[in-house]
């Protein structure tokens, strides 16, 4: 194989690994359709917030062009240590961080959160 091809290869297989990744950061949750015209979605992420936007997200992907009305919501916290414990101790590890030059320890997972929501499109 000479040295263009190699490049070519490697390029395109590059290309393919970003367009991959690219694909998988905005997670999208599975919707189900309940009795009433009801949908329910969860939203999972490190964050609250990243959370509900990400079952936002896939709601108003199902509801397309309607607006999406909210019937139920409820957070979950999966952490290892509890809520507060975890920011505490995130808190002191940021400022030693930047004492010290270094960073700050992430104690938090992809799935810290769950934001259930029950919604319908109006």
């Amino acid at each position: 194989m000479n040295t263009f091809n190699k490049t070519f290869t490697l390029t395109a297989t590059l290309a393919a690994a970003l367009a991959l990744s690219a694909c998988q950061s905005t997670p999208s949750s599975p919707v189900i359709q309940r009795a009433n015209s009801i949908y329910e979605t969860t939203g999972i992420a490190d964050t609250k917030v990243k959370a509900q936007q990400n079952a936002i997200d896939s709601a108003q992907k199902t509801c397309r062009n309607k607006q999406v009305i909210i019937v139920d919501d409820k957070v979950k916290y999966n952490g290892i240590l509890n809520e507060q414990t975890g920011r505490m101790i995130g808190q002191a590890g940021a400022v030693i961080g930047s004492i010290f030059g270094t960073g700050s320890p992430d104690l938090s997972r992809k799935d810290d959160y769950e934001y259930m929501i029950n919604f319908r499109c109006q």
